[in-house]
């Protein structure tokens, strides 16, 4: 330690006025005083880490990334004494001058759940005060819930029907500008709409919203309305004010009927200002229900088959928005029967289920779909739902799950069902392994219902008419699917009931492959194409997506022409 002096005393031993010395000095030999007695405190604490045989960080000029920090709160780091410095893959690196402390082991065990193999080092008091310090640097980004609520005079403002309602115009001009956007909300929720789109362009502000998978434009603002509503979404998103020119992404939530919804916003800059999307999760009519969603005869059959197996693979397909995620939900809610542990990957978490343990990934963390899952595979789970197989870790694992006692849901991206086995095979999986996993594997889309109020029969042109008897003609006499002699087929012009538009709702349509006897053999001895694969599932029973389509729509559930524009 630095020995310091009386200035009067030194001045007396010596026979110099230390009195005489100038500012500049006395600040230079402030300074050095300060830096011996860091070297001394640190040189200290690297001997206190060496006996506790942890290792030893110096944090004065270490890189600390603010992304690390809010890992833990400053109030935590503060009463626990204990803070992250930096992230390494999997590892979280962990910083305290005092080990031991209360609260840090709770700390370190929170990290492990989430995936973390946790590395304490040890620090000074000085350095350790650094660490909080860097704190003060950090913008936090705070979920706002409570500032909206949307209340009934609101929604009973906006109960009319979109068509009726002079495109929204009318309404949108008559509440003040810090209204719009829950008026807005208000009308999604009441038309059940999933996004709100709003669009600048060089006369108008444009706003949309996405009904049954649809984009319609229903109100053209003045441009002098897009300077608030960009403000306050922002303000309620916990994003920054003073950013225009990079994209930016938040979420909030707001209630409604005491009901909680969320909503996640992404703003994308373009040529007149933000280009704005909100989508609202968990606000449609999902009843969760296997023959609501749209499974019929021997497809639900086989579905319920395989979600009832103790083990086994269960697969969707299908592109974004065709309703993989809702059908995955309806699943966890069979089975989530209070005997069963159901753990979810998710990303992000979509609903939320009451008696599912749901956990969503972080790939800045390490967090990843396949590190995610070798974790939850540590907690006893008896079923697990993974968002998506995206690389050969997550499929691995996931297969050798599926083996070895859980039953294991997830999705994968492939145009239909007979795509999804030569896509694992191609990240490795091998094909008597899939043979043995696989329970099912489920290609969908979603189609728009017909609205009933306005359904009326309809005639097909000769190209539709000659599609509709090939596929009729080509479904397997093993599906035992009874095909009418008189074929029917129906549309809907639109009238005030379905905003104009002739749809309301929607409904899947779906083709479920199960690992037959052929199916086996095929897998077992080679490594079969698409097509292979697609012609033995038909043999043995698959509709296909477009026949069960065609099915729905000699139904009056839907039409031709909707049908073919999703499902080719």
């Amino acid at each position: 330690m630095a020995v310091l002096l009386d200035p009067k005393s030194y001045s007396t031993k010596t026979g110099l006025d230390i009195s005489t010395i100038t500012d500049n000095k006395r600040r230079h030999v402030s300074r050095v005083r300060k830096d011996l007695d860091k070297i001394y405190i640190e040189a200290e604490t690297k001997a206190r880490a060496s006996y506790l045989k942890l290792p030893y960080i110096d944090l004065y000029g270490f890189p600390i990334d603010s992304t690390h920090l809010i890992k833990l709160s400053k109030d935590e780091v503060q009463r626990a004494r204990i803070g992250v410095f930096a992230i390494r893959n999997k590892a979280i690196l962990l910083a305290t001058a005092t080990l031991g402390y209360p609260g840090q082991v709770q700390i370190i065990d929170r990290f492990k759940e989430e995936g973390f193999e946790p590395k304490i080092y040890i620090s000074s008091e000085l350095s350790f005060q650094k660490l909080i310090d860097n704190y003060n640097y950090v913008v936090e980004v705070k979920t706002i819930s409570d500032d909206i609520v949307i209340s009934q005079t609101i929604l009973d403002r906006a109960s009319g029907e979109l068509s009726s309602l002079n495109n929204l115009d009318n309404l949108l001009l008559e509440v003040s500008l810090s209204e719009i956007v829950e008026t807005l909300l208000a009308v999604a929720i009441n038309n059940k709409a999933s996004d709100i789109h709003f669009e600048p362009e060089k006369v108008s502000y444009n706003v949309r919203l996405r009904l049954d998978g649809v984009l319609h434009t229903f109100a053209k603002l003045p441009n002098g309305n897009q300077h608030a509503i960009e403000t306050r979404i922002k303000m309620i998103s916990g994003l920054k004010l003073n950013v225009d020119n990079v994209p930016q992404d938040g979420r909030f939530s707001f209630k409604v009927h005491e009901a909680d919804v969320d909503v996640r916003v992404s703003m994308l800059p373009s040529n007149y200002g933000y280009s704005i999307v909100m989508r609202l999760l968990g606000t449609g009519d999902v009843a969760l229900e296997l023959p609501a969603l749209g499974f019929t005869g021997l497809s639900q059959k086989r579905v319920m088959a395989a979600i009832n197996k103790p083990q086994g693979m269960i697969l969707n397909t299908g592109p974004t928005g065709s309703g993989k995620t809702t059908t995955l939900y309806t699943f966890l809610k069979h089975l989530n029967d209070g005997e069963n542990k159901v753990i979810t990957l998710e990303d992000p978490v979509e609903y939320k289920l009451e008696g599912v343990s749901q956990t969503q990934i972080d790939a800045a963390a390490g967090y990843t779909f396949g590190s995610g899952l070798r974790s939850i595979l540590r907690q006893d789970p008896d079923v697990v739902m993974v968002g998506e197989i995206r690389d050969k870790e997550t499929a691995e694992t996931a297969v050798q799950a599926s083996l070895t006692g859980h039953l294991v849901l997830s999705t994968i991206h492939t145009n239909d069902a007979a795509g999804a086995i030569p896509r694992l095979m191609e990240m490795g999986v091998k094909g008597f392994l899939l043979a043995d996993s696989l329970s099912a594997v489920i290609g969908q889309r979603l189609i728009r219902r017909l609205c009933p109020y306005c359904r009326q029969e309809a005639v097909l042109d000769e190209e539709q008419k000659a599609i509709v008897l090939r596929e009729l003609q080509a479904i397997p006499e093993s599906s035992k699917v009874e095909i009418p002699h008189q074929l029917k087929f129906f549309t809907s012009p639109g009238c005030a009931k379905c905003n104009g538009l002739g749809y309301k709702g929607r409904i899947g349509v779906y083709e479920v492959l199960t690992i037959t006897t052929g199916l086996r053999n095929l897998l077992s001895e080679q490594f079969p194409s698409i097509m292979q694969v697609r012609e033995m599932a038909m043999k043995e029973g698959m509709v296909t997506m477009l026949q069960d389509g065609i099915l729905k729509a000699l139904d009056g559930v839907t039409d031709i022409p909707e049908l073919f524009r999703n499902v080719s």
